[in-house]
């Protein structure tokens, strides 16, 4: 049996589940079932970005409620689990705070500045990226553009500490006392805060090992996120390439703008729970290819909740799967994982066996 890896960044929970959300984890989830149907051996960590080292969400949230950073995170995770589990979600074996690998993500830190790939400045550690010829070989992006981006995931620009305004945060210095919104550890280096991007490093390589078969994420994350994670991976470990498949899904909009928190214009999974079935919202994801951008209209969904009810009247009453539809649907899975192709072979040729693989829950199942 084939042994797959699969590394999916996971939510920063400090606010409700999503459509965006899901887009991305449903589509993974649609190829860890394919694959399990196939035979492979796959192993899922999904991490759960509850701290980090910058200012806004967690912090600014836990800040203006008045309560701990832990207790914020608890909260909107089960949230967040109860709605994907209610989309018939498979629950990665790895799912792991980042609050839980602190000594991981301190020990990788110390491998980089044992290499001098890595300097400290006041207690706090930035990875040099200038030792890096190929930082940014995933993206492509100018050196122009990088200074954009990062400057709107607010990367710390401007600190004089910094060799280069576009050096890595491995660990940010605080003092030992903090408020309780904000999260504060112990290390080498003295107290302080671990970096957004060296989690995902300490999360994946602790759970999949230094070198993984296919890491996954939303295409806004591939500067300055996944970029970062490929040169401190490989630079602590030595181990190249540290991912042999990278897949971004494509971003969802809403009232022609992308769906994001910090606009205000999210579609809740909760709230269209309210309205339309499970696998309703389900159908909707698949029937978008999971690299592509595309618009939430309620009027699709609609038209979703249709189509499941049709292909479930036909199943309920038949549904075998002929060796044929099996054979296409290998093809168009194998193609890109070519869902919105399957799900109008669905309509043409309804399938129980196929419906399943593709995670629709049905009553009898």
């Amino acid at each position: 049996m084939k042994k797959i890896t699969i590394y999916v960044c996971g939510i920063t929970p400090y606010d409700t589940t999503h459509l965006g959300h899901c887009f991305t984890y449903i589509s993974f989830d649609a190829l860890i079932r394919y694959l399990k149907f196939k035979g492979s051996n796959v192993i899922y960590t999904q991490n759960i970005t509850d701290i980090n080292d910058r200012d806004k969400d967690i912090l600014e949230r836990a800040k203006k409620q008045n309560i701990s950073w832990k207790k914020l995170s608890s909260f909107w995770t089960k949230k967040f689990l109860k709605d994907m589990k209610t989309l018939n979600w498979i629950f990665p074996d790895y799912l792991v705070k980042a609050s839980e690998k602190i000594d991981e993500m301190i020990d990788l830190i110390q491998k980089l500045l044992n290499k001098n790939l890595a300097y400290q400045i006041q207690g706090s550690v930035y990875l040099d990226i200038s030792k890096f010829p190929d930082y940014g070989k995933l993206s492509k992006f100018s050196r122009k553009k990088m200074l954009k981006i990062a400057r709107d995931f607010e990367e710390d620009l401007k600190n004089p500490d910094k060799k280069d305004p576009l050096d890595i945060t491995l660990w940010k210095a605080t003092s030992p006392k903090q408020e309780k919104h904000i999260p504060v550890f112990s290390s080498p280096f003295g107290y302080g805060r671990p970096g957004w991007h060296i989690e995902c490093s300490a999360m994946a390589i602790s759970t999949l090992g230094e070198q993984i078969d296919i890491h996954g994420g939303g295409k806004d994350l591939i500067f300055p996120h996944h970029e970062a994670e490929i040169v401190q991976s490989q630079g602590a470990t030595g181990k190249i390439p540290f991912v042999k498949k990278w897949m971004h899904t494509g971003t969802v909009y809403y009232k022609n703008s992308k769906m994001s928190k910090s606009k205000g214009n999210l579609v809740m999974v909760s709230d269209l729970l309210k309205k339309y079935s499970p696998n309703a919202i389900r159908w909707l994801i698949l029937s978008n290819h999971w690299r592509k951008n595309w618009e939430f209209k309620e009027e699709n969904l609609k038209k979703a909740q249709k189509e499941v009810n049709q292909i479930e009247f036909f199943i309920a009453r038949n549904g075998a799967t002929k060796q044929s539809t099996l054979e296409q649907f290998r093809n168009l899975m194998d193609n890109d994982l070519n869902t919105p192709k399957v799900l109008k072979l669905l309509l043409k040729n309804p399938s129980r066996e196929i419906y399943k693989i593709l995670g629709f829950k049905l009553n009898s199942n």
